[in-house]
């Protein structure tokens, strides 16, 4: 009679949900065990304590466990809190949202984005929503040093059009590009369309002049005298340090309207019209007389509930993000004119969409969600049938991470020094400046930007440093890229796909020297042991598993600088199983 009643909660539990996140995951798998059934197939089996710790490390804070965390596990639940807790949850997110948002150090114009990478750090790690992120960015003002959000639009300044069609493809899965030039060939938006909603951006402003008042005039005419015979180059640090502090901002001026452009060809418009604010779908707003509004009606109309593709949107790339796979196939594809693309399992889509709406875009608790679920708790799946998670390779950041886990132990140990109140002092009040001062000032910003990696680990000639720590234009980058990350030249670009570079890297680089040196993290750990448990620390810490008796058997004389060797290329090393 016990157990019918327990199993009877159960199932209303499961069936009905609640208001837990433990309700939400249930309900989830309700909903695949019943697709699965449909199709005449079983729930995929459970993993092993072993294959879960090293995927939700993966998963959670990009690296994998070492040997002592992985023996430290008590439960799964308590460690899926604990990583999401965790400082490497923010760093590996930050990977996340660097690809979607194409974050880089040097913005358009050489503006330096560093204090915009911080600000995108600092949302994850005060779990700040989905929504109230994205309308921070979307409505942002001023100048970058001041309110790093505005790195958002300076990412494409110069180019308002692109950072529209960058704006739907990030925050609804929306492809409108083509319809920037002409009317969509495929799809329903035509070129008027485009620009209607371009114009809720008409009055941007990136060039900022605000409470100028003749002051950068005034400093570059006493650089250019100072200049004279002065092979330091001083007008040069002037113009740079102008550049990086006041030319570049974000305002909206009343006056800055969007026209058409000189060559339009359809119907519905003359070249060089003014175009008004409209949205083309979904709830209808217009633009009103006070036009430096127009962001902020923006940003709440994409933000909205009843937004169509808003919530479709973040829960496809972070089911994928999780699974391996999208629920709906081209992360910035999921449209088709009005409507949602057929997703793989649509009674599934619609009730994570009820449940980001619910958890109020909660991203770390709808990943909780998600990871807490049998189904990622899942044999992996290697035909990609919706049968369990995707078997597939670590991302270029993962597995960097990975390497740097193995040479130092904690990978977070090191972070990069902020700067954030001198960066202010730095670019205080320019009209108490003169041009000697504001040079004075442009050493100073150097200064500080070369003190970012201060005391530093290496790795071989590279950084032992988080891949969210590593910009474009260094060994690292070249690295990462190489091994599949994006150039964050578009949105989302990397890929997992191996090449003959990548094993050559590992097989003839300092890599592998490295780390089986005697200073490696991993390495120390498995010289003080017995030779039969170093051994399966080098397995554990390389590859989330013991040894078999078969691998003991041929590993049984083996040096441990080649068995390190051996692990860091096999395929196994590079796989989330």
């Amino acid at each position: 009679m016990k157990k019918l009643f327990t199993g009877l909660v159960l199932f209303f539990i499961t069936t009905f949900g609640g208001l837990g996140s433990e309700n939400y995951s249930n309900k989830i798998d309700v909903i695949i065990a019943n697709q699965l059934k449909r199709q005449r197939q079983e729930m995929p089996k459970p993993i092993s304590d072993e294959k879960f710790i090293r995927r939700a490390y993966i998963d959670i804070v990009g690296r994998i466990p070492t040997y002592d965390e992985g023996q430290s596990f008590t439960s799964r639940k308590e460690l899926i809190d604990k990583l999401l807790d965790s400082s490497g949850y923010t760093e590996n997110m930050f990977n996340f949202w660097a690809d979607l948002l194409r974050i880089k150090k040097r913005l358009s114009n050489n503006v330096n984005g560093v204090n915009y990478i911080f600000w995108i750090k600092d949302q994850i790690s005060d779990n700040v929503s989905y929504d109230v992120m994205v309308k921070r960015m979307l409505t942002a003002k001023g100048r970058i040093w001041e309110n790093p959000e505005v790195g958002y639009f300076l990412r494409d300044e110069g180019m308002l059009l692109d950072n529209v069609s960058n704006t739907f493809q990030a925050f609804a899965g929306m492809d409108i590009s083509c319809a920037q030039c002409h009317d969509h060939p495929f799809d329903d938006w035509s070129q008027f369309d485009y620009y209607n909603l371009t114009a809720f951006f008409g009055p941007l402003d990136t060039r900022n002049r605000k409470g100028d008042n003749g002051h950068l005039k005034r400093i570059r005419e006493e650089a250019t005298a100072m200049d004279k015979g002065d092979s330091r180059g001083t007008i040069n640090k002037v113009n740079q340090f102008i550049r990086y502090g006041y030319q570049y901002g974000v305002n909206d001026n009343q006056k800055k309207t969007l026209k058409l452009p000189h060559d339009y060809q359809y119907r519905d418009g003359e070249p060089n019209e003014t175009v008004k604010a409209r949205t083309v779908f979904g709830k209808h707003i217009r633009e009103h007389r006070d036009r430096t509004k127009l962001r902020e009606d923006f940003a709440n109309w994409l933000t909205a509930d009843e937004h169509p593709f808003f919530a479709a949107n973040i829960v496809n790339r972070l089911w994928n993000r999780a699974f391996g796979f999208p629920l709906i196939d081209g992360l910035n594809t999921i449209t088709q004119g009005e409507k949602l693309v057929k997703s793989k399992n649509d009674e599934l889509l619609r009730y994570l969409i009820t449940v980001i709406k619910k958890v109020n875009y909660d991203t770390k608790n709808f990943n909780r969600i998600l990871l807490n679920t049998r189904f990622y708790q899942s044999e992996a799946d290697a035909e990609g049938k919706f049968r369990g998670p995707a078997l597939r390779r670590m991302t270029a950041p993962q597995f960097w991470d990975s390497l740097v886990t193995l040479h130092v132990g904690d990978p977070d140990g090191w972070q990069p020094k902020r700067y954030d109140e001198q960066y202010l002092n730095v670019f205080s009040d320019l009209a108490e400046m003169d041009a000697a001062t504001v040079v004075k000032k442009h050493n100073e910003y150097n200064s500080l930007n070369r003190k970012y990696y201060d005391s530093a680990p290496k790795l071989g000639s590279l950084l032992a440093i988080r891949s969210s720590h590593v910009f474009e234009n260094s060994k690292n980058a070249n690295f990462l890229i190489e091994f599949g990350r994006s150039d964050r030249e578009l949105i989302q670009n990397g890929d997992t796909d191996g090449n003959i570079t990548q094993i050559l890297v590992l097989m003839n680089s300092p890599l592998a020297s490295t780390l089986g040196s005697k200073i490696s993290f991993a390495m120390k750990k498995a010289q003080s042991a017995p030779k039969e448990k170093s051994l399966e620390i080098l397995f554990y810490s390389f590859l989330g598993r013991m040894p078999t008796a078969g691998e003991k058997k041929a590993l049984a004389g083996a040096l441990l600088y080649d068995i390190v060797w051996v692990l860091l290329n096999s395929h196994e090393m590079k796989l989330i199983t």
